[in-house]
């Protein structure tokens, strides 16, 4: 009997469904609220991680922004008085203080196989609002290299244009304006007409000459351009060419003497200097020396250009020399040396540039220039004004 009573206890407390439905809701309840707590828990992260993203993204583009107007004030600015030869940094707010960018000028870093001058460029952009989700921070690196962009206005416009001191002596004729970064001596009787003459340091006659003019830029070669044209070992040809794909390259420190009579089409390409003793036509057709460019006596030298297709006939780093004849049309060019004529020079259609220059004429020698006006107005690839181009860039951290 008392078992029987104890088991029917047993059996009405499991039986008993009074507390169920509480417990069950509180379960469900502790479920959502989880849930919730969880799900708000993703958002925020979420939201802070987009936010972060976000700002990296602003930081990365505010470096770049870096990276292009430092480009801009060491190429173009007026403000940056030394020129290609700056250092420093440059920084600039965004819409306020706490977007900005810090770009840093390295110079110089190093050189390239080819001697030329490679520098630095690391822009880091920052967004910062003090807050710990609201932050970013980007950096870029840009290797530069010197090289030469065209310029409006960079052009072959004067029939004789020096970068230094300029002397004519005897009697020589030109046709077109003439130009000395320098002094400008005459020493002879000169027939000159349909120009100027000019100078920003000096003259002797200043019946002929006009002082204290502005610094002209001669137009820079990219000799890198030129060589790539024709060198075996750099393939990429640029596109636009305006040379004939004839020609060839002599190869490195490998200077070169023409001693028989020979016809030359396309880009020539030496990499020393040049030596002609004999007849030489130029159809369409460059030299180029990075060293020296001698005419001797028994040399005569044909420039059989056109002009406006192909005015380059004879450009060298170093002196030019003109010792026989060299007679025709195009553009003669020294760009760091003198030009010096001994013989007879007859540009009938063309330009002589060069750092110094000395002009004679009589007793045995002529000199004669007659420029081209059109030359004024034709675009040459590879000719233009020096400037730092990328070389590289990367993303650094």
């Amino acid at each position: 009997m008392k078992e029987d009573n104890k088991n029917n206890q047993l059996n009405n407390i499991f039986s008993n469904q009074k507390g169920m439905a509480l417990l069950t809701t509180l379960i469900f309840t502790f479920v959502l609220v989880t849930f919730g707590v969880a799900l708000l828990t993703m958002t925020s992260n979420d939201s802070k991680l987009s936010t972060l993203q976000r700002e990296s993204t602003r930081a990365f583009y505010l470096a770049e922004t870096g990276i292009e107007k430092a480009m801009w004030y060491l190429n173009f600015s007026s403000e940056n008085l030394d020129g290609l030869s700056w250092r420093g940094t440059l920084h600039e707010e965004g819409e306020n203080s706490t977007e900005y960018f810090d770009t840093h000028f390295v110079y110089p870093d190093d050189v390239d196989a080819n001697g030329s001058t490679i520098a630095t460029l690391i822009s880091t952009g920052t967004v910062d609002d003090g807050s710990q989700f609201s932050k970013g921070s980007r950096t870029i690196e840009v290797r530069l290299i010197k090289g030469v962009a065209p310029s409006l206005g960079m052009t072959y416009n004067h029939a004789i244009l020096t970068d230094g001191d300029l002397t004519l002596n005897g009697g020589i004729s030109i046709y077109g304006n003439i130009h000395a970064n320098g002094f400008l001596t005459n020493n002879g009787i000169i027939d000159f007409e349909g120009g100027t003459a000019t100078a920003e340091t000096g003259t002797n006659d200043s019946d002929l000459c006009t002082v204290n003019e502005a610094y002209i830029t001669p137009p820079e070669i990219d000799w890198g351009y030129f060589e790539r044209k024709v060198n075996p070992n750099y393939p990429d040809i640029h596109e636009g060419e305006y040379l004939s794909s004839e020609g060839k390259y002599y190869g490195t420190g490998t200077s070169v003497e023409f001693n028989v009579p020979d016809e030359l089409v396309g880009i020539h390409y030496v990499d020393g200097d040049v030596t002609i003793k004999t007849e030489l036509k130029l159809t369409n057709a460059t030299i180029f020396a990075t060293g020296t460019i001698t005419v001797l006596g028994n040399g005569d030298v044909t420039l059989g250009n056109e002009i406006e297709e192909h005015p380059l006939a004879l450009i060298a780093k170093g002196n030019i020399t003109i010792g026989g004849s060299v007679h025709g049309e195009g553009i003669i060019q020294s760009t760091e040396g003198n030009f010096t004529s001994n013989g007879v020079v007859n540009i009938e259609e063309g330009a002589i540039y060069a750092a110094e220059g000395i002009f004679n004429g009589g007793g045995g020698a002529e000199f004669n220039v007659y420029y081209a006006t059109e030359l004024g107005e034709v675009y040459i690839p590879g000719i233009g004004v020096e400037v730092w181009k990328k070389l590289s860039w990367q993303e650094v951290y």
